[in-house]
């Protein structure tokens, strides 16, 4: 289901960002979409809310854009881990989620926590190098 919408060069290993403002507006220069300012300011206010980092070191911050025609996926990989916040553990896995409202996003959030609450899946990411390599490590986990 996820590995869907992973595509290659949306993939980002040796991930640098000072902050998780910053790591957004890194990722989102992968993606087709413009107004990257405002998508932040959405997204930080969400997490404001409810915080999208969670305890096992990778976090899955996500909007729904009214307008979006393909849902995109863009994922942020640093082996030592990126300190998004204050009082946060530091985060070696970050994956965007920029939903279509044709997309079940609820769905694809779930499958993405059922991915990377396994701590071996997530471990063998975070040690992958190339795209083809987590690609492959997410479609064989998800056809077990």
């Amino acid at each position: 289901m996820l590995n869907r919408f992973l595509k290659k060069d949306k993939i980002l290993f040796n991930f640098e960002a000072r902050n998780f403002s910053d790591a957004l507006r890194k990722m989102l220069k992968k993606s087709e979409e413009t107004g990257v300012h405002e998508i932040i300011n959405q997204i930080s206010k969400r997490e404001k809310l409810m915080s999208f980092i969670t305890r096992k070191n990778f976090a899955l911050p996500r909007i729904v854009l009214g307008h979006k025609k393909n849902t995109e996926v863009i994922i942020a990989i640093n082996k030592k881990g990126i300190k998004l916040g204050q009082g946060t553990e530091p985060v070696k896995i970050i994956v965007l989620f920029l939903f279509s409202p044709k997309t079940d996003s609820a769905a694809l959030i779930a499958q993405a926590l059922r991915i990377f609450n396994d701590d071996n899946l997530r471990e063998e990411l975070i040690e992958s190098e190339k795209p083809d390599e987590a690609i492959n490590l997410i479609k064989e986990w998800e056809s077990e």
